[in-house]
């Protein structure tokens, strides 16, 4: 005979089970949305926007070279006044001087243009909103200063693309871009673990995005949907 212990253990485990169940989606789903113990020492940036602020969490320790190009930039003052000159459904994109969607960053003592070689860490992915990413041409190791940032998973663009950083507030500013809405300011507001993050704030959830014909996917095909510098 049950006692009235062994029925309520019976009763809480399936309760328990789906606790469990739903803490592990929350933590997957908040990947970038919140700061992590894995990314604790890296610094954050803020770009105050036409907009509003985005807060991104730019990613050095895992890519420390595309990382630290972004941070040199910041730094030497360059995203401000540029544009967002590209808006998809999927992800925004700038970062050219001026606007410029073939605009590259130009060594002022040298007078050459800055190329990264290509830098993936397998640990990151085009898992979901919020990923920040170098933009490049076909050539691989072409990135010099614009950016994308995605609104949606993109997983297809994993291994051809540089990501460096995650949004940790201001998903609401994203969704929000249009093309011509421009950078303000950049400018880094947290070194690491010493100075945190910027507290969390509610925001509403993105937009659900629609169908555009019947039968067809909502998420870009990869030959219409590649990050470049050519600003198509």
């Amino acid at each position: 005979m049950q006692t009235k212990y062994h029925l309520a253990i019976t009763a809480f485990l399936p309760r328990a089970l789906q606790l469990t169940m739903l803490s592990s989606a929350l933590v997957a789903i908040s990947f970038f949305q919140s700061t992590t113990p894995a990314f604790a020492n890296d610094p954050v940036v803020c770009l105050n926007t036409t907009k509003g602020p985005i807060y991104i969490r730019i990613f050095v320790g895992m890519v420390p070279n595309t990382g630290g190009a972004f941070l040199d930039l910041v730094q030497r003052g360059f995203y401000s006044g540029s544009a967002f000159h590209r808006v998809e459904d999927w992800c925004i994109q700038g970062g050219g001087p001026n606007g410029n969607p073939n605009g590259v960053f130009v060594h002022p003592e040298s007078g050459q243009v800055r190329r990264l070689r290509l830098e993936i860490n397998r640990n990151l992915s085009h898992s979901g909103p919020g990923v920040v990413a170098m933009a490049r041409t076909q050539d691989r190791n072409s990135a010099s200063c614009q950016f994308y940032i995605t609104k949606k998973q993109t997983r297809f663009l994993d291994g051809n693309y540089a990501i460096f950083g995650g949004v940790v507030q201001g998903m609401n500013t994203v969704y929000a871009i249009g093309r011509g809405d421009g950078i303000l300011s950049a400018e880094i507001v947290s070194s690491g673990a010493s100075q945190p993050a910027p507290p969390p704030q509610e925001e509403a959830p993105p937009p659900t995005p629609q169908p555009r014909g019947r039968g067809r996917s909502v998420t870009p095909p990869v030959q219409e949907g590649k990050p470049a510098d050519s600003g198509f």
